[in-house]
């Protein structure tokens, strides 16, 4: 059973709008004038994330008097050919758009049990078929902070006895929550450290984002898949983990005290696909963006 026939969401079409929105959040939205495309691409408000030349990510404070939301707001545009032609295949022209299948993805993973932002609503704005404008409300995860900035940024700060016990609840819980995903035949396809959110009081919550290319997997392709997600993780350890620290992880994922002939298989075929991939990656993690301040207290809140 499809999973979103569980929980209905509401949908709208007007002209050449579509709006689906998740129950429990149509009036915080309309209060918000959040509930249509063009309002959508009118918000200037909140703080911007990231901006790109074909996309936005704006953090955003809503409230309607009632209840208060920290919510996420990206936004989609195709203003000219080489746009457009770029997401031909992602929804663009045909198939689920890139917000409506990270929309559902989002539902898929919180009805699994599995730790992911909510997600609010997507909107389309398609002419002639052609998706013009698009967006995606989520909420926020809380007190969250991307792997790659725990990792780069607070880690080193701890004293050595706190940064052994965290490096190793970190590899413990991470292992445990990839297993989980996978077990539901679920491949996340961008799997990198920056897309996975630390939440919480412990190291024990992780809040899947960019979902957008997650998809169940065929049983013949079910092997490879799962190790491009277990690359993608693996791609800028070298330069924060030691060799024994990535086997442990490995044998967390795989439920096993040492690796067997299978497992041996499986991390060989990590380490070829992890490869091509080392070096953008660790420059990504290097470069990226810087801890803002309220993300200081977040190991000391974390203890």
């Amino acid at each position: 059973m499809d999973i979103l026939r569980q929980s209905p969401t509401l949908h709208r079409v007007a002209g050449r709008e579509k709006v689906v929105i998740a129950p429990g959040w149509e009036a915080l939205l309309r209060a918000c004038s959040l509930d249509s495309v063009q309002a959508a691409y009118a918000v200037l408000a909140g703080e911007t994330i990231t901006r790109s030349g074909s996309s936005e990510v704006r953090r955003l404070e809503l409230s309607d008097g009632r209840e208060r939301r920290v919510v996420f707001l990206k936004k989609y545009w195709a203003n000219n050919f080489r746009q457009a032609w770029k997401g031909a295949l992602r929804g663009a022209f045909f198939g689920r758009s890139k917000v409506r299948r990270e929309f559902e993805n989002l539902a898929r993973l919180r009805a699994w049990g599995l730790d992911a932002p909510a997600p609010a609503a997507y909107g389309e704005e398609r002419r002639a078929g052609w998706l013009r404008r698009s967006f995606l409300i989520s909420e926020s995860a809380p007190e969250a902070l991307p792997l790659d900035l725990f990792i780069r940024d607070l880690l080193p700060r701890l004293s050595p006895e706190e940064q052994r016990r965290q490096r190793r609840e970190l590899i413990e819980s991470l292992a445990r929550m990839v297993r989980r995903l996978h077990a539901h035949g679920f491949v996340h396809h961008d799997l990198f450290w920056r897309n996975i959110l630390l939440s919480g009081r412990k190291l024990d919550r992780f809040y899947l984002i960019d979902a957008h290319k997650g998809r169940r997997w065929f049983p013949l392709t079910g092997p490879l898949a799962r190790a491009r997600d277990l690359a993608a993780l693996d791609a800028p350890a070298p330069g924060w983990f030691r060799r024994s620290e990535r086997l442990r992880f490995l044998l967390r994922y795989l439920e096993k005290p040492r690796l067997d002939s299978a497992g041996r298989r499986l991390a060989r075929r990590i380490l070829r696909l992890a490869e091509p991939l080392r070096a953008k990656e660790r420059r990504r993690v290097l470069e990226g963006r810087r801890i803002r301040p309220r993300e200081e207290g977040f190991t000391q809140r974390g203890k």
